[in-house]
């Protein structure tokens, strides 16, 4: 297959990395340092929607590394460490009457403003606290871009002690973006939409999580791609090292010229850091589809049916390498 968009890191991995920026600017868990640049944008290759034989793979790798960044997040945010802004630690000076901390950032060059709202003036991550992360020209030269735009959590709901995972707890919050622009010696990447995220634990040995969307947003240089009425829900247990993943929702491109629904029949399960090693989705636009099947770790089947008759026309046995999924 030549070099096209789907063989990209996709452009997901840019919210992704703006959320991690989000909870680095709070002061958080999931690193400090500064994050890697946006990716490079797709390049545009033959593949428009009907889904056929011709770009079936390309639709399929496309909605599952938009699929996988998700999970990524879960898995790189360490969201349940989601913690308040640096300088405002427990212990901090406040005066009772606040409940509004404000802390101006330095960059390498420019600056980020966060502001907590600690709404039961506790000094803690508690339920109804919001944070807002204004970017003004904040170069961070380890990675090489440069971000603008404003990141807002809110929704925020904390049960039991989620930073310590003394069980039970759970914390669900919704990241929020306003023309959030990062932008490097190549790329600029502009993000727009929202991302509720929902952790829990009864037992710290299966963890319940979910990130949804119902607009996300991301635009590459010109070229658009969306996520719309998403939902991922994963079940993560800690002990036996697997996870189950269903996902479903509209993905929206650009290239695609159009949109696809896709829903999974039957969860993916993942062992470790392998492959999926089972799981079936199933992808359609409103005059074809593709049904995708994990045979094994290494191996993936497209069923296509070109006219939504039921009958399927054609079928292809791609590798996970192949696909070449995030």
């Amino acid at each position: 297959m030549s070099e096209s968009y789907t063989s990209k890191i996709t452009l997901y991995k840019a919210a992704f990395i703006a959320l991690l920026v989000t909870l680095a600017s709070c002061g958080g868990s999931s690193g400090g340092g500064a994050t890697p640049p946006p990716p490079p944008p797709p390049t545009q290759n033959t593949a428009p929607l009907p889904i056929t034989a011709d770009n079936a793979q390309d639709i399929t790798e496309a909605v599952l590394n938009a699929v996988t960044s998700s999970v990524e997040l879960i898995d790189l945010a360490d969201i349940i460490g989601l913690p308040v802004i640096a300088a405002a630690s427990p212990g901090s000076a406040k005066p009772a009457f606040m409940d509004i901390i404000t802390q101006v950032v330095a960059c390498d060059t420019g600056e980020m403003t966060a502001t907590w709202n600690d709404v039961d003036n506790d000094l803690e991550l508690s339920t109804g606290d919001t944070f807002d992360i204004q970017f003004d020209m904040c170069f961070l030269q380890d990675s090489g871009a440069t971000i603008n735009g404003t990141s807002t959590v809110d929704n925020l709901v904390v049960t039991g002690d989620p930073s310590s995972q003394v069980v039970p707890w759970g914390l669900a919050a919704t990241f929020g973006y306003i023309d959030l622009t990062a932008t490097d010696a190549f790329n600029t990447v502009t993000i727009n939409g929202d991302l509720d995220l929902d952790m829990s634990s009864d037992d710290n040995v299966i963890i319940d999580a979910s990130v949804g969307t119902a607009l996300l947003s991301v635009d590459a240089d010109g070229v658009v791609e969306s996520l719309a009425d998403y939902l991922l829900t994963q079940v993560i247990d800690q002990n036996a090292l697997t996870q189950a993943i269903d996902a479903d929702g509209t993905f929206v491109s650009d290239i695609l010229e159009g949109s696809v629904v896709f829903t999974t029949l039957e969860s993916f399960f993942v062992i470790g850091e392998d492959n999926p090693s089972s799981g079936v989705l199933l992808i359609n636009d409103v005059s074809s589809s593709v049904l995708v099947t994990v045979l094994d770790n290494l191996n993936v089947q497209l069923e296509i049916d070109l006219d939504l008759d039921g009958t399927i026309d054609q079928t292809i046995i791609v590798t996970w390498a192949e696909l070449d999924i995030g």
